[in-house]
């Protein structure tokens, strides 16, 4: 760019030579093309604007930058000269030889003189500010300024911003307090389950730890409902343990069997010992998936002459989730005082009973397996000749209703 500018102010300095001897005056080709300055002596409406002095030829400033598209402006007082054009800037000052090409300094052959109100600078200026190719010739008294424009570089691509998006003004809240949902609760269930248990151990006075009958099972039921909008349960149990009390006859320690009150023994015989217990649970939900808060009611019978004793208690139970394929279920209750008489005498135990277990569902079918761990456990209240516990895994069918 400063090349082409260079070469338009040759152009322009040329063609504004100010009124010079006709004799004296060089002529001037800027590519190809002769340069006047403001007439005095009219050939073709221009005067031949070149100024030979010695060695040196110079050429009118403003003709030539203005030739070439620039501006120009001198200041008188400081005898500074300062050409711009797009892309390019340089400062000149008369009598010195120096200059400013686009900020940077430069030193001249030959400075820029005044002449008749003119600023005229040396050829050799334009050259050498402006990349212009510059040639003398004596034989014709012709100077010869050749300037091609260099091709400007293309621009780089630019990427266009990227467009952004309106940020749409939120609607106002209709109420900043979201409704809350409500809870999800599993639909209730019943069920009938039937289990057998695998060689439990009982230990009582009749038995010391001795393994009962393998035809022993367990009866259940369970259902969930609502009532009075409170959501409750009811599970019955029936656990039968058939064990034996073992004698060898009179003198076998095992045949005596300590007497209700516990203030002694007396010989039994050995026959088939049978424990039935029963219970009823009534819960109301505390916590999902299907945990209750429950109260108890026990029935206790013996096939070996006790009263039938009966007692409240309370615990907690977890039912299965049969809407699950597997699913995990426990009870723990306490029995405080589980009593009962025959006009005779009366009996009663402390009664502590539990249970976990699981259940698996068989495919689309209502039946599930049932499996888990059960006993119980009773320690004197008042008369008991001792203390009893039944224990042992089961193992069963259910039906989903």
């Amino acid at each position: 760019m400063l090349r082409s500018l260079a070469f338009g102010v040759c152009a322009i300095l040329l063609g504004m030579l100010p009124a010079l001897a006709v004799a004296s005056s060089p002529s001037l080709l800027f590519n190809d093309r002769h340069v006047h300055s403001a007439p005095t002596v009219i050939v073709n409406g221009r005067v031949l604007s070149g100024l030979l002095q010695g060695k040196r030829i110079l050429v009118p400033l403003r003709a030539m930058f203005e030739a070439m598209g620039a501006s120009v402006r001198y200041d008188a007082k400081s005898k500074r000269i300062e050409v711009r054009k797009p892309g390019a800037a340089i400062e000149l000052w008369v009598g010195k030889n120096i200059a400013r090409i686009d900020g940077q300094q430069r030193v001249l052959h030959s400075p820029p003189i005044l002449r008749n109100g003119r600023v005229l600078v040396p050829i050799r200026v334009l050259s050498e500010t402006m990349g212009a190719y510059v040639k003398w010739v004596p034989g014709r008294r012709i100077a010869v300024v050749r300037y091609v424009v260099p091709t400007p570089l293309p621009a780089p691509a630019t990427t266009p911003a990227p467009v952004v998006a309106p940020t749409p003004t939120p609607l106002p809240a209709v109420n900043a307090t979201p409704f809350p949902l409500p809870a999800s609760t599993p639909k209730p269930e019943s069920y009938l389950i039937f289990d057998y248990f695998l060689k439990p151990k009982v230990y009582n006075e009749f038995s010391p730890g001795n393994t009962a009958n393998a035809n022993l099972w367990s009866f259940r039921t369970g259902e969930e409902f609502h009532a009075f909008r409170l959501n409750l349960a009811v599970d019955e149990t029936i656990d039968t343990w058939i064990y034996p009390h073992n004698c060898n006859g009179a003198g076998d320690p095992q045949c005596m069997v300590t007497t209700i009150g516990g203030n002694g023994s007396a010989y039994v015989p050995a026959f088939q010992a049978l424990d039935r217990s029963s219970e009823t649970h009534l819960g109301i939900k505390i916590a999902e998936p299907r945990i209750y808060l429950a109260a108890g009611y026990m029935v206790r019978t013996t096939r070996y002459g006790y009263p039938p004793m009966a007692g409240l208690g309370y615990g907690v139970m977890k039912l299965p989730d049969l809407d699950r394929p597997f699913s995990l279920y426990a009870s723990l209750f306490y029995y405080p005082r589980v009593k009962g008489g025959n006009g005779l005498y009366n009996l009663g135990y402390h009664i502590t009973s539990y249970r976990a277990g699981f259940t698996y569902n068989l495919g689309r079918s209502p039946l599930f397996v049932d499996g888990g761990y059960v006993g119980d456990s009773g320690s004197n209240a008042f008369n008991a000749p001792s203390g009893f516990s039944h224990s042992g895994a089961f193992l069963g069918l259910g039906l989903k209703i």
